[in-house]
């Protein structure tokens, strides 16, 4: 297939030196200020609801006065919020009603309790058109770093699941202004041969088994309570794994690592090379009706990279898989709006590695030609092509097939919700990626190596909530809270995969 190539020789990796390793996931630096986009608690918690006519709320939602100010805390799960009891509107807070201090602390009251002098409220999650029923949301802005917060969920619902081998569901085009979430199909999952069983990544919802895991790292001091947002990226520990979003000028990505005990070590870096990061968003609501010709599309992606690293001592005793939903949000509040950007990431791993004293390390990067998202209630589909072949990079030590295969999921939404439902405007980019090392035993007559790429799209607008965490929501709540999601399909825009060298050994 076009668009792969292979050429110069394999080089060796020594024993469990995987590229940049685990070591390199760890950055980052103090907590700053206020920073530019906000006070403390603007940062954390958002802006307050508008109250200037541009936007007609539905009846049942009450506005509390004061913004972030008069919020006092909330919980690591993002669900209960905290706050003055004398604020202007918290007395009309009620069970069926929906609450709006800001556009992180938006939700329909589910139960109340007093907190002290305080008032804690717990939400259940809401659409757009629950909240707003009539607006005309547009907007055309470069993302500035300078506003960007990192915010730690530290019990986001669902956080931690095994994924299933399932297949791909049917591809197909997202009805934009559905609500949308990832029950029943959802992204493509990747097909990664590794030996005569095959490794399997992806995002759908199948069958998942929570992980008994520890319960996932809390920042310090935190007590229970969603921690102030930061300036500056940082790792957070997901059961044995490690994740760490950043954004660093030219690039927006992941570093995924494995480093729990020293037999398997895991390294993943995906990045989005942007230039001028700039998304375009327009979407009317007039009497509680999403119109057509929703519009949200990210500009300025350049190109897609990804390395990837693994080594095991013991092969296959050693090899693992998880899904994880980061908790961790790239949140852009907006002042004098009542809504905020924020970008999340999802990803799912599963290591193939055989025999014992196992290595492989691949890296590539591809061109996007075209923007990302839907204009004009019609969703674009930009090309992707070659920049670094994935091909010329994997090499590795293995005496049996062995590889690596993930998925990652990056979404960026401009809306207001609760941390793990967001709901409003969004674009969610999914790669696919999986890369297989031959055995050294065959070596003398071929040494096989493969790769498989597959990207999807998905946008519109509706509520953002995955059907793991979904689960996981509905435990917390009340069993009289009844809410359905709809199920979300993706449109492909890349798929390629080929086996190197061309011989029966290695494609037989």
């Amino acid at each position: 297939m076009s668009g792969w190539r292979r050429s110069g020789p394999l080089l060796l990796v020594a024993l469990l030196t995987v590229g940049t390793g685990a070591c390199g996931i760890r950055s980052g630096g103090a907590e700053h200020g206020a920073g530019a986009a906000g006070g403390t608690s603007a940062r954390t918690y958002g802006y307050g609801p508008v109250r200037d006519g541009s936007v007609t709320y539905q009846p049942d939602v009450v506005l509390v006065d004061g913004g972030p100010d008069r919020i006092r805390s909330a919980s690591a799960d993002g669900l209960t919020w905290t706050i003055d009891r004398n604020a202007p509107g918290a007395d009309d807070l009620e069970p069926g009603r929906i609450m709006y201090a800001t556009s992180r602390a938006v939700g329909r009251v589910v139960r109340t309790r007093a907190a002290g002098d305080d008032l804690a409220v717990t939400l259940a999650p809401v659409t757009l058109t629950d909240v707003f029923r009539d607006a005309d949301f547009r907007s055309d802005r470069v993302l500035d770093d300078a506003t960007l917060v990192y915010q730690e969920v530290p019990e986001l619902p669902g956080a931690v699941s095994v994924p299933t081998a399932e297949r791909a569901p049917a591809d197909a085009t997202t009805p934009v202004g559905s609500a949308t979430g990832d029950r029943g199909t959802t992204t493509a999952a990747l097909a990664s041969t590794v030996g005569a069983g095959g490794s399997r990544a992806g995002f759908g919802d199948g069958a998942q088994t929570l992980l008994a895991l520890a319960p996932v790292r809390l920042a310090p001091a935190s007590g229970g309570k969603l921690p102030p947002a930061r300036e500056r990226n940082f790792t957070v520990s997901v059961g044995e794994w490690e994740a760490q979003p950043y954004r660093v000028p030219g690039k927006l990505g992941i570093k995924i690592g494995y480093a729990a005990h020293e037999n398997l070590k895991v390294y993943i870096d995906f990045a989005m090379n942007v230039d001028q990061l700039r998304v375009r968003s327009a979407m009317s609501i007039v009497d509680g009706v999403v119109g057509g010709g929703t519009t949200f599309a990210i500009d300025g992606v350049k190109s897609i990279s990804v390395d990837v690293s693994a080594g095991a001592a013991n092969g296959a005793d050693d090899n693992r898989k998880i899904r994880v939903e980061v908790p961790i949000e790239m949140n852009f509040p907006i002042p004098g709006q009542p809504l905020v950007y924020s970008n999340t990431w999802k990803f799912i791993v599963t290591t193939g590695l055989s025999g014992r004293n196992t290595t492989v390390k691949a890296a590539g990067e591809w061109a996007v030609n075209g923007v990302l998202g839907v204009i004009d209630g019609v969703p674009q589909k930009p090309t992707l092509s070659v920049v670094r072949s994935i091909m010329d990079s994997i090499t590795g030590i293995s005496v049996g097939p062995s590889g690596l295969a993930f998925a990652v999921e990056m979404k960026m939404g401009l809306g207001v919700g609760v941390p793990a439902a967001f709901a409003g405007l969004y674009v969610k980019l999914v790669v696919d990626l999986g890369v297989t090392n031959g055995s050294a035993l065959g070596a003398p007559l071929a040494r096989c190596v493969s790769a498989s790429l597959n990207a999807k799209l998905g946008g519109g607008a509706g509520l953002n909530v995955s059907s793991t965490a979904w689960k996981e929501i509905q435990k917390l709540l009340p069993k009289t809270v009844k809410f359905e999601l709809e199920s979300e399909r993706l449109w492909p825009i890349h798929r390629a995969s080929q086996t190197l060298p061309n011989v029966p050994l290695c494609v037989g």
